[in-house]
């Protein structure tokens, strides 16, 4: 596992959390709202009353003149092409960052169909681009069938691609209501890249090298992130036991090539807690993955604990049901994790 604590080593890249669609653009909106400063917002649609509701440092209406601002209506080669004739206009707002989070709900039209297009311009200028994408409910099966193309086109085009499923992250909380539901997925991605963004770029417990981070992320291929909290005199184990046992995705972690770990935790967090956190959480990858490692200290969380990691290589079982053998005891830390949060 690799740490760094050397500041003077580290240079501050330049950020960006880039939104497209409906979904992708209400992320960008929470990221703003949340107050982040270690990455710039920017929201694309094609739906201008959409975008007119997010707040950003950069909003791109795209495909003016073949949608007239209505929307892509669900169809991703619509927008796609919506994309493709607003590239130069794309390009002046993404020219010039090391690393690009692109966050887009798979299903629709305009993340499932631009969003590959972003990526694929973003790499065309030199940064490591990394997904957050959703993907829908079993319900949805037409939206499936669309966000499986589009997942597709997105993996040709992406550094690595994290997917969230919704059914997984729903099991561990099966009575929320609908629009909770969707607040849920949000938060789990904004505090994913806020998280990465902060430790990479402003003083930390143990800090991210940069390097490290695209040596982990660069051709990562499917990644699938982890969640977990804990708190009280046996935070440690709780976390690890809360992270371990809520995937956000059903994959084979078998070929799993690297990890990307990062705990936060209150002031009283040490780093011997820290790494004996990180150790936990990536037990069960095979030793000669390359695991690296940050933590950072945020005083609002008191005595709590949250870990993220990201696992890179992995084999997605998308659709294949969802396992449900998780404790009441670690579904309760990981609610009450999220709402101690937000």
């Amino acid at each position: 596992m690799t740490i760094n604590t050397n500041e003077d080593d580290m240079f501050t890249p330049r950020m960006a959390v880039v939104g497209v669609g409906g979904q992708g653009s209400n992320l960008i909106n929470r990221l703003y709202n949340y107050g982040i400063k270690s990455a710039a917002t920017v929201a694309i649609n094609t739906d201008i009353k959409h975008l007119n509701m997010i707040n950003a440092d950069k909003k791109l209406l795209i495909g003016k003149e073949i949608t007239h601002g209505l929307g892509a209506g669900g169809f991703p080669e619509l927008a796609a092409k919506c994309a493709d004739t607003s590239k130069d206009m794309i390009m002046d707002a993404i020219r010039g960052y090391d690393m690009i989070f692109l966050a887009a709900g798979m299903g629709g039209g305009t993340g499932g169909g631009a969003g590959p297009v972003v990526a694929r311009m973003a790499k065309e200028q030199g940064s490591l681009v990394v997904a957050f994408v959703t993907y829908p409910f079993s319900l949805e099966g037409s939206r499936k069938q669309k966000a499986d193309w589009s997942l597709e086109q997105l993996r040709k085009n992406a550094d690595t691609t994290i997917v969230v499923e919704n059914d997984r992250l729903l099991s561990y909380a099966p009575n929320l209501p609908i629009e909770k539901a969707f607040e849920l997925i949000d938060n789990i991605t904004s505090n994913a890249v806020k998280g990465i963004t902060d430790t990479v770029t402003l003083p930390s417990l143990i800090n991210l090298d940069f390097a490290d981070v695209r040596t982990v992320l660069q051709g990562g291929g499917t990644a699938v992130i982890n969640i977990g909290f804990g708190s009280g005199n046996d935070k440690v184990e709780r976390v690890i036991r809360s992270t371990i046992t809520h995937p956000l995705l059903n994959v084979n972690t078998e070929n799993a090539h690297s990890a990307l770990i990062h705990v936060s935790g209150g002031s009283s967090l040490t780093i011997e807690e820290a790494t004996k956190i990180g150790e936990g959480v990536t037990d069960g990858l095979d030793p000669k993955a390359n695991v690296i490692f940050g933590a950072r200290l945020s005083p609002e969380m008191k005595d709590q604990v949250r870990v993220m990691s990201i696992v890179t290589g992995v084999t997605p079982r998308l659709g294949e049901g969802v396992v449900t053998s998780q404790t009441a005891e670690y579904n309760r830390d990981f609610m009450e994790g999220i709402d101690r949060i937000y």
